[in-house]
């Protein structure tokens, strides 16, 4: 067997302290999407800095609940101050909306370019092995087709611990991160 080059993604939203997510309802589903989006960003403005608005459409209609992202100190908590307030004749109704647990100390790994001739059960076996000093692999879905893996890790620093595997080997296989 020769030496294959693999390839290794990963994607870990830093979901940290100082970021804070609601829920907001009770706006009118008529108005435009960018009415209520002006006036929710107008709104919560004061909480930090908005880095985005959800608000859902079917057929063209706005769904009746709207997720907003803030990045401060005390977003959410502040964000939950402004439940009630009169938003030009409609009053917003806010919610918290908590990351889960994981969050922040989870990250979705890909791995591609090794041997398609391995079987998926030697390839998970290796995997779980290598990367069970960055945390618990939660799953290991492989696609012999494309030969590529994907798995999830969660423990602290998982992130940081993945990428101290750049370089390293499994078996006759090196691996390299990016992102």
């Amino acid at each position: 067997m020769g030496v294959s080059v693999v390839k290794l993604c990963c994607s870990c939203p830093d979901y940290c302290s100082n970021i804070g997510r609601v829920f907001v309802t009770a706006y009118d589903i008529n108005l435009p999407h960018d009415d209520v989006d002006g006036a929710l960003r107008k709104l919560f403005s004061t909480c930090g800095l908005i880095t985005d608005i959800c608000i859902r459409q079917r057929d063209k209609r706005l769904l009746r609940r709207a997720v907003i992202y803030i990045v401060g100190e005390s977003t959410a908590d502040k964000a939950l101050q402004l439940s009630g307030i009169d938003v030009g004749g409609w009053k917003a109704i806010v919610k918290p909306y908590p990351f889960p647990e994981a969050a922040g100390r989870s990250i979705a790994v890909s791995v591609t370019g090794y041997d398609k001739l391995l079987s998926k059960i030697d390839i998970e076996r290796a995997l779980r092995k290598h990367f069970s000093s960055c945390g618990e692999i939660s799953y290991v879905k492989i696609s012999t087709k494309f030969a590529s893996a994907e798995f999830a890790i969660v423990g602290e620093h998982a992130q940081e611990k993945v990428f101290e595997v750049d370089g390293s080997h499994i078996n006759l296989l090196r691996l390299f991160v990016g992102e």
